[in-house]
Order: C-alpha cells, then structure tokens, then sequence
C-alpha cells in the first residue's frame, strides 16, 4: 500500500485533500437533493397525476360522449322507422281514398248511363208517340180528301206522294 501512496504522491495526489473534497461533494449533493430534487420530484409527482387524472376525464367523457351519440343515433332510427310507417299509412290511406274515389266515380258514371238510356227511350217513345199521332193525322186528312172527291189513279199517285212528302217532312 506504500507504493499506491508513492505513486499518488508523484503525481500529486493528497488524501486528505481528496477527503475533503469528497465530503464537499457529498454535502453539495445533500443540498441539492433537498432543495432541488425533492420539490422537482412532488412537483412532477403531482403533474403526472394531473395529467393521469385528465386523461382518466378525457376518456370519461368519450364514453359519455359515446354513449350520448348511441342514443342519438337510436333516436334517429326510431324516428326513421315511425315516418316509414307514417308514409307507408300515408300511402295506404291514399290509395284506400282512390280506389273509393274510382268506385265512387263509377258508380255515378253507371247512374248517369242509366239516366241518359231512360231520357233517350223517353224522348224515343215521345218521338214514336208523336210520328204515330202525326201519321194518324194524315191518314185522316187523306181520307177526308178522298172522301172529298172521286179519286182518278193520277189523284191516287198524287195524294201517296204528298203523304209521303207529309211523312218525310215530320220525320
């Protein structure tokens, strides 16, 4: 161990020196570790459970956030699925009124063919009635002028054309 020291003292080494500026060190190192490191370290400490504590808020509200659109979107579906039904019975609804409207139209169409074959058979009747009346009238009209003079086959041939210049001319 001399010759360590030997060696020590030639290059200038002193333990007693190097003692006390271990010891320098040592208390320099206490100091800091006080003064310094301990406050970095609450002060970290308590940045780091901030920081935890607003990721674990962060990530709350996602899931509140989340569960919020869950239930906007099932609204939306449910809304979605009642105007469906509401056009479906819209439709419905619209072609139940047409096809009333269609037998409804129909029906009147039918009633006023009906009304206008009676009118038409009336006025036939009525026409039929009044060439019958008109007919007769001529008979006896020619009949009378018959009876009025003696007929020549010239007369004869004269008077069939007059009535039936008579007949053509009512008709």
């Amino acid at each position: 161990m001399s010759a360590i020291m030997e060696a020590l003292g030639a290059l200038g080494f002193n333990l007693w020196s190097f003692l006390f500026q271990a010891l320098n060190v040592a208390a320099v190192m206490g100091i800091l570790y006080f003064i310094l490191w301990k406050p970095l370290s609450k002060s970290f400490t308590g940045r780091e459970e901030m920081i935890k504590g607003d990721l674990e808020q962060a990530a709350s509200a996602r899931e509140e956030a989340e569960e919020i659109l869950a239930n906007y979107q099932q609204k939306i579906d449910e809304a979605n699925r009642e105007a469906q039904v509401i056009l479906k019975k819209a439709a419905e609804m619209a072609e139940t009124t047409r096809a009333e409207i269609l037998a409804r139209a129909h029906e009147e169409a039918g009633q006023l063919m009906e009304q206008a074959r009676m009118e038409i058979e009336r006025e036939k009747r009525a026409a039929l009635a009044d060439i019958r009346r008109q007919a007769a009238e001529l008979v006896v009209t020619a009949a009378g002028r018959v009876m009025a003079r003696t007929l020549t086959p010239s007369d004869q041939e004269h008077l069939v054309r007059e009535a039936l210049s008579e007949v053509a001319r009512i008709q």
